[in-house]
């Protein structure tokens, strides 16, 4: 890793200060990529998908996983770069500069450096990269992760809440020349909830939405019908009548991003109750009859 001399003269800080810089954070660095590695086949496990949300939960992973190999292998980067930054000038030889580092780190370490330094680790090699970056040591800056529907797109979730309905609901979001007579289009850039989401919808899959996680990927100022169709209970094999709901159409912005909820209820079932009946003791028989 290079250090550009310009960033240097920019920050104004030493060569002694870089030199224990990077070797600190390039250690820092090594050690998410092997987190990252060695916990993608968890994270992409199909079973771990099919009950976790894959945000929610892996920050939460991440984090304690992070504590615990920094306080298992005594692992203090941020005290490291706290000592780094305090390496007199007049230090050149690299024998002396080390014993500095290594009896003034040993001081400087406690438990909320050492929570820091891990908070740092489960930020991910990207977040340590960019870290290097603006600290001048690297003169690349990775590209935001952060996932978003670009121009010609936009993102369409449907959550389902199902009344007097058995079995999966079927979820059709299709592309239409238009809606019938009487019909309009609404137009949609997003949701707003006037709600905040539970900490279970936050850290487990939602199984009444489609798709489970992220969005379905549309077509923007085109004309879409959204529907759902259903089971009716109650209906013998073979003979099942599928009930739907009614359709909706719809069309979306640009980078829309739009969470949909649809309530599909079918047609309320009797139910029979069995009469209860108290015990009747008959009467007695006369005597002498």
């Amino acid at each position: 890793m290079a250090l550009a001399a310009d960033e240097q003269s920019t920050l104004g800080l030493s060569t002694n200060v870089y030199s224990a810089s990077i070797k600190s954070l390039t250690m820092l660095f090594v050690i998410a990529v092997i987190l990252e590695s060695a916990f993608a086949v968890i994270f992409n496990w199909r079973v771990f998908l099919a009950f976790f949300d894959t945000k929610g939960v892996k920050t939460v992973l991440m984090v304690l996983i992070s504590s615990i190999v920094v306080f298992g292998f005594k692992i203090d980067i941020f005290a490291n770069l706290v000592v780094a930054f305090s390496v007199p000038d007049t230090l050149t030889d690299k024998a002396a500069i080390a014993q500095f580092l290594s009896t003034h780190a040993a001081d400087t370490s406690n438990f909320w450096s050492k929570l820091i330094t891990a908070f740092v680790l489960a930020g991910g090699s990207s977040g340590i990269h960019n870290l290097m970056y603006a600290l001048g040591i690297r003169t690349s800056r990775d590209a935001e992760v952060t996932p978003k529907p670009d121009q010609d797109q936009a993102w369409v979730s449907v959550s389902i809440k199902r009344k007097n309905i058995v079995g999966p609901v079927q979820i059709g979001v299709v592309k239409v020349d238009g809606p019938p007579a009487g019909e309009t289009a609404i137009p949609l850039s997003g949701t707003v909830r006037f709600a905040r989401p539970t900490l279970q919808a936050l850290l487990m899959r939602a199984v009444n939405r489609f798709p489970a996680n992220g969005g379905y990927v549309v077509e923007p100022n085109k004309i879409y019908l959204v529907s759902a169709v259903a089971d009716v209970p109650g209906a013998k094999p073979g003979e099942q009548v599928p009930f739907r709901t009614q359709p909706r159409y719809y069309t979306f912005s640009p980078r829309a991003v739009v969470d949909l909820s649809i309530e599909i209820t079918g047609p309320a079932v009797a139910v029979v109750e069995p009469i209860k009946t108290k015990d009747v003791v008959p009467p007695a028989a006369d005597e002498g009859r």
